[in-house]
């Protein structure tokens, strides 16, 4: 984890010092990782919204069954 962590200061430093090797940062970053990230996201949308209805609905069953079990039913 050090190695990895001296990699990241260093490629932030090389950035600060120097002006086209910041712009060339800033052309991947608006043309190739926002792109994909933002196509990432819109792919996990609907396995997301799915995974919230499965909690919703087991957080029911677990409610129910507890409100049965206080209750002495």
């Amino acid at each position: 984890m050090n190695i990895l962590r001296r990699f990241v200061i260093r490629a932030a430093q090389e950035l600060r010092h120097n002006p086209e090797a910041r712009a060339k940062a800033s052309q991947v970053l608006k043309e190739q990782v926002r792109p994909r990230a933002e196509q990432a996201w819109r792919e996990a949308q609907p396995k997301i919204e799915n995974a919230k209805v499965g909690l919703k609905r087991f957080a029911q069953r677990v409610r129910e069954e507890y409100r049965k079990g206080r209750d002495g039913e």
